[in-house]
């Protein structure tokens, strides 16, 4: 693993992007190429910023793996889980929607009131 990696400069796990301070891509950075202790330096930058790409393509690529795995193992529960949120959220969608309409019709009946006078 890289030293970079190691110090955790390029390779952010929570988002999976390379953001964190002093990293691949961070505006902090005195050099233009976004990596850090490269000094400008056109094959340091290149050397940092393939690193860079090489953990964060091998995050993906495991992402990708475990999603096809969770898939096979938990499909048909995690598809019934989606019937049941999908059902569930409508329903709430449906009452906000309702909600708003009352609080719509609401506010047109006070203005008609209010404009009436006395």
């Amino acid at each position: 693993m890289s030293s970079q990696c190691e110090s955790g400069s390029c390779c952010d796990v929570e988002s999976g992007a390379s953001s964190r301070a002093g990293s691949c891509g961070s505006s902090g950075s005195e050099c233009p190429c976004g990596t850090s202790g490269c000094s400008g330096d056109p094959i340091d930058c290149a050397q940092g910023l393939w690193s860079c790409s090489f953990f964060q393509a091998l995050k993906e690529t495991q992402v990708e793996i475990l999603k096809g795995k969770i898939q096979k193992a938990w499909g048909p529960k995690m598809d019934k889980a989606a019937d049941a949120v999908l059902e569930a959220m409508g329903t709430q969608w449906q009452s906000m929607l309702a909600q708003a309409q009352a609080k719509t019709e609401l506010r047109d009946r006070l203005k008609a009131l209010w404009k009436e006078g006395k």
